[in-house]
C-alpha cells in the first residue's frame, strides 16, 4: 500500500527550482477507464531531489502556485478531437518498476478543466508536497479515465495545463 503525499511547509519555504508542466509535457497516451495511466513520468537526476507542488498554501504569497488541468482528446481513439478528458489525476512518486510509492489525488478532471477558463486567483493550489523524489526513483502523473474518456488518447499539443514540481 503505497504511503500519502502531503503538504510539508519546510519543502514550501525551499528556494527550489519550480518547473510548470505544462499540455506539450504531457505523454500521448491512451487511457483506460478504471486504470491509472502515466501520462507523464521525469527521472530524479542523481545530483537532485524532486517534490510535487512549489511553494505554500498561502494565496497571497509570491510563490503560489495555482493549477489547472484542461487535458483534450486527439480524436485518435474512442474520443473526438477536442473532448474534454474526464477522470482523476493523480501524483505518484514511483520506483523505477512503476510501482507506487506514494501517491495523492489531485482533482477530478472535469473540475480542473474548468479552472483553465478562471483567474488564477481562483485555481486551487498545487503546494508543495512531501515526501520528495530522491535519485533514482521517478514522479507522475497519472489518470484514471471514467468511462467516458476509456479509449481516449490524451493530445498533449491542445491540453491547457498548469502543474509544478520542485528539484534542490
Amino acid at each position: 500500500m503505497p504511503g500519502t503525499l502531503s503538504y510539508n511547509e519546510d519543502l514550501a519555504e525551499l528556494d527550489g527550482d519550480v518547473r510548470p508542466i505544462r499540455g506539450s509535457d504531457l505523454d500521448q497516451e491512451t487511457l483506460k477507464a478504471g486504470a491509472e495511466v502515466t501520462v507523464y513520468r521525469e527521472k530524479v537526476p542523481q545530483d537532485k531531489d524532486l517534490w510535487f507542488g512549489a511553494g505554500g498554501k498561502d494565496r497571497a504569497s509570491a510563490d503560489s502556485s495555482p493549477m489547472h488541468a484542461d487535458i483534450v482528446a486527439s480524436g485518435n481513439g474512442s474520443g473526438t478531437a477536442g473532448d474534454t478528458i474526464g477522470g482523476t489525476l493523480y501524483a505518484a512518486i514511483t520506483d523505477s518498476d512503476g510501482r507506487a510509492l506514494y501517491t495523492r489525488k489531485l482533482g477530478d478532471l472535469e473540475l480542473l478543466s474548468e479552472f483553465a477558463s478562471e483567474s488564477p486567483t481562483e485555481r486551487p493550489l498545487m503546494y508543495s508536497l512531501a515526501p520528495y523524489a530522491m535519485p533514482g526513483r521517478f514522479v507522475e502523473f497519472r489518470i484514471d479515465a471514467d468511462a467516458n474518456s476509456d479509449g481516449k488518447e490524451i493530445d498533449p499539443a491542445a491540453s491547457n495545463v498548469m502543474l509544478y514540481r520542485s528539484a534542490l
